[in-house]
């Protein structure tokens, strides 16, 4: 069968001697975890990120319906591999409710040293929706990781469907200290490139509703609502003086959407698009310590090509207000580009990617995209471009839901990453 008004402010001399230090290289996945983690509690990557760094299919829907909703009770060994090929496949092991998939959770990021962890997926496949139970499964999670320079994080969640699929629902909560450098905090252009280290003790949760306008339309509505509690920490303060030192960070912020979506399969898609576009509102009468609003604009498509190739795109678009906290602006996101290295008051990219499945269950994937970022302050205005490219490969690990499994090398100028994907990298549950 063949088938996912805090702003860290460093005045221009106080930075113009930090050229020299240590700057966030590689972004591989899951210290993904980290800022999305913390970002995607802050409704950075719309819910996407806890679910998508930790867990951001088919070649049809139709394939999934090759297997019968209940499959005859298999024990020992035989749980872990399909029988119609003899390969290992964990779809029987997923469907059953004490199954789960174990995800390790692996940090190769320069900027908090090496570390791990382990997370664990539980899917609940909806047998009443018939294939599209398979297609578009309950989702739970939770993990927990560390790194040597401090950094740690411990996540939990769950992204279900009611009411014939038509209501989604997501919640997530997490918490942890991400030690991170951001740059573009001092007044004027060089510091665009000189990092400042923060330390982000963070506490946060999630709620969503989504609700779909009519049965089986790609169109729906909802709200997200989001509360962190984030105390930032200046590491540098010492050596510069002038950085903002606020005691502690409330986010609470609803964010209306709108969603598209027409993927044949949530974890690896081969044909579809997906579309959200999002206002997050943070203010100080819903208990936030500053007001900010940010908007972001995601799209997303797969299209299947002749000889088991599926090609995909994902555009992104990020803006943010007065007031947004430094670590909440918005960022390059790119395999191979350091999660915050460049920042801005705006902040885009494009990434495409090609996955050809030339052999059973094996795939290998090329992709490459570009980013580009504006900041404006009263004595300057700036912009920062930067590309990246890479290989990985995937096995399809469970082919009743089209989940595909496996590792990506990026690289950037400076940087070499190493991802382990679950799914697709730009998952959406």
């Amino acid at each position: 069968m063949k088938k996912c008004r805090m702003r860290g402010v460093a005045d221009e001399h106080s930075t113009s001697d930090y050229a020299g230090r240590r700057q966030s290289h590689g972004r591989p996945l899951f210290l993904v975890v980290l800022p999305r983690v913390l970002l995607l509690l802050l409704a950075f990557e719309a819910s996407s990120a806890m679910a998508q760094v930790v867990f951001d299919p088919l070649r049809g829907a139709e394939i999934v319906s090759d297997a019968p909703p209940v499959a005859e009770e298999r024990k020992g060994k035989a749980r872990f591999f399909d029988p119609a090929d003899g390969q290992l496949d964990l779809s029987y092991f997923l469907e059953n409710p004490r199954g789960f998939l174990p995800i390790p959770i692996v940090v190769t990021e320069p900027a908090v040293g090496y570390g791990g962890g382990f997370a664990g997926m539980f899917l609940r496949p909806r047998r009443e929706a018939g294939d599209e139970g398979w297609a578009r499964p309950d989702i739970s999670g939770a993990g927990a990781f560390a790194t040597e320079n401090g950094t740690w994080g411990a996540f939990g969640g769950d992204a279900s469907r009611w009411y014939d699929g038509r209501l989604r629902t997501l919640v997530g909560v997490g918490t942890g200290q991400a030690n991170l450098d951001f740059y573009g905090l001092g007044g004027g252009p060089s510091s665009l490139n000189q990092g400042v280290r923060y330390s982000l003790q963070f506490t946060g949760a999630i709620a969503q509703a989504n609700w779909q306008l009519a049965p089986k339309s790609p169109w729906a509505v909802g709200l997200r609502y989001t509360y962190a509690d984030v105390e930032p920490k200046p590491r540098d303060y010492a050596t510069f003086p002038g950085l903002a030192n606020q005691v502690r960070v409330k986010v609470s912020a609803p964010t209306p959407i709108v969603e598209y979506d027409t993927r044949d399969n949530v974890f690896t898609p081969t044909r579809g698009i997906y579309a959200e576009s999002s206002w997050m509102a943070s203010r100080e009468a819903l208990g936030a310590s500053d007001d900010f609003e940010r908007f972001q604009q995601v799209l997303i498509g797969w299209l299947p090509l002749p000889h088991e190739v599926t090609l995909g795109a994902r555009g992104n678009y990020a803006w943010s207000s007065d007031g947004t906290p430094f670590f909440l602006r918005p960022f390059v996101q790119l395999r191979g580009v350091a999660a915050a290295r460049y920042q801005g008051d705006q902040a885009a990219s494009v990434e495409v990617e090609a996955r050809w499945q030339f052999m059973g269950r094996w795939s290998v994937v090329a992709f490459g995209g570009a980013g580009t970022t504006r900041t404006d302050r009263q004595a300057f205005v700036a912009t920062q471009n930067v590309g990246s490219g890479g290989l990985g490969f995937r096995y399809e690990l469970a082919s009743k839901f089209g989940l595909h499994a496996g590792i990506d090398v990026a690289h950037s100028p400076g940087t070499t990453a190493v991802y382990f994907v679950v799914g697709n990298a730009w998952f959406r549950p």
